[in-house]
């Protein structure tokens, strides 16, 4: 049976998010188990190591760097570089330090790949290439790098996980047609990626005000879904750390939650997983105290909105099709 805002946020703070959720692992591995065994990355590594040396060496015996034997290590490098992943490696992370990067690289015609190459080369040799040869190069790095920049790979969102691990199995379909959005029960759909006029439709057919969006005009929830004829707009985040980005989105979702439509069939809701969320209900620092407050507050004025993390979620969605 379906409970009061209050009982849902109360679940949402007795049940905090995990350190690490097991849903957004982004685990890529490039390196073989052992040192022993290779792979094609990490003898391309070595082999592009071997080809600094040798430049190197033909610099310092005093080759003009038109030499043909410089042009044809120059060459062998860029033909290395295309190796997958191997922008992991020492010498392509380098490129950062002179303000470019691998994929700026990648997008030079061939003719000035060579160029860039042996410019480079030259600052990694005079900078970088006697240190690492001191310190002892080693594959670490290419695994290293490649967890560094995990955050930046294509990662799964919240709204994945709403929707796979939340709403999924009691509802699966993802409504297209904005004709539908009344008749058709049990459905979801992304106002921000590919909904856009199912949501306007809504909007237009149950008479919503959405007085949130006076801020941001043009601004679309993540997600609405409808169960026995009751529509459920909902904000969802996935916030880690605390900060300024952080602040301003907490500030936001607690504005989201300030309004209410006349109609009381349509509930606001923000869903919130993730570090962030175990900060806003224990935290008592002045500004996240205050932030708190003001979702405590729009939840008691407007009793048809929520405010849940995993747990919260969960049981709420559990409740609605109990």
């Amino acid at each position: 049976m379906l409970q009061n805002n209050k009982y849902y946020y109360d679940i949402s703070k007795e049940n905090e998010e995990p350190q690490f959720d097991p849903y957004y692992i982004k685990n890529k591995v490039v390196l073989p188990a052992t040192k022993e065994a290779q792979n094609k990355l990490t003898e391309n590594n070595h082999k592009l190591i071997d080809l600094i040396t040798a430049f190197k060496v033909d610099i310092d015996m005093g080759k003009l760097l038109n030499d043909g034997h410089i042009a044809d290590i120059v060459k062998n490098i860029i033909k290395v570089l295309k190796t997958d992943n191997i922008n992991y490696s020492a010498f392509c992370q380098f490129f950062f330090v002179h303000n470019s990067s691998y994929a700026s690289y990648g997008k030079l015609k061939e003719e000035d790949k060579f160029n860039f190459i042996l410019d480079i080369l030259q600052l990694y040799c005079k900078e970088r290439h006697a240190m690492y040869q001191s310190h002892g190069y080693t594959d670490i790095i290419l695994q290293v790098v490649c967890d560094n920049y995990s955050h930046k790979r294509n990662s799964k969102t919240s709204i994945n996980k709403f929707c796979e691990l939340i709403l999924s199995p009691s509802i699966t379909k993802n409504l297209t047609d904005e004709s539908k959005v009344i008749s058709d029960n049990d459905y979801y759909f992304l106002p921000d990626k590919g909904g856009k006029k199912c949501f306007n439709a809504l909007l237009d057919k149950l008479n919503i005000k959405m007085e949130s969006r006076n801020i941001e005009q043009n601004k679309l929830p993540d997600i609405v879904f409808k169960h026995n004829e009751e529509y459920y707009i909902f904000e969802l985040k996935t916030m880690k750390g605390s900060g300024g980005g952080q602040n301003k989105q907490a500030v936001e979702f607690a504005y989201f939650l300030k309004f209410s439509e006349k109609n009381e069939h349509v509930h606001y809701g923000v869903f919130l997983d993730s570090l962030y969320a175990n900060t806003i209900f224990i935290d008592n620092t002045p500004k996240i105290k205050s932030q708190r407050e003001d979702i405590e507050k729009a939840l008691a004025e407007n009793s048809g909105n929520y405010f849940v993390n995993t747990k919260g979620a969960t049981e709420l969605i559990q409740d609605l099709f109990s």
